[in-house]
């Protein structure tokens, strides 16, 4: 078992990764990506990101290689989203998008009960979880 395994949703997390995501490499943590695996942030939004994250988006972002989605933690598939900014990855989450090589990111990771609220979370976290925690932290702070 993991030793991050033992932070889930609704427990404070003792974890160093808490503040800064060490899990972040260049081909991410091996093997199928659980939000169990993936350390509860302490911030609010990025908790909130987590839960969504585990409800909804590990299903294709956990490393299903046959959706072509961006594996979290995997610094090389999330570079170049990082570029694109926060706006136009929340964008691109909420409605939907169509990726160069015909894979798609489906509106509301196809779940429309999600709140645009969720879907921002969700965003930042996998961004964060990904090696982007300045991108998701700069984030965080305009929107509070």
């Amino acid at each position: 078992m993991r030793f991050w395994a033992a932070c889930v949703v609704g427990f404070a997390c003792a974890c160093p990764a808490q503040a800064d995501p060490t899990l972040a490499s260049e081909r991410g943590l091996d093997g199928f990506i659980t939000f169990e695996d993936l350390p509860v942030p302490a911030d609010a939004v990025l908790a909130l990101g987590h839960a969504t994250f585990g409800e909804t988006c590990q299903n294709c972002h956990g490393g299903n290689r046959a959706t072509g989605a961006p594996k979290v933690t995997s610094t090389k598939a999330w570079s170049p989203r990082f570029d694109q900014g926060m706006d136009v990855l929340i964008d691109h989450a909420l409605n939907g998008f169509i990726g160069p090589k015909y894979t798609q990111m489906p509106a509301r990771g196809a779940n429309p009960d999600l709140t645009d609220e969720e879907v921002a979370a969700a965003v930042a976290f996998m961004v964060w979880i990904s090696g982007g925690a300045e991108i998701a932290e700069t984030y965080i702070n305009s929107i509070q």
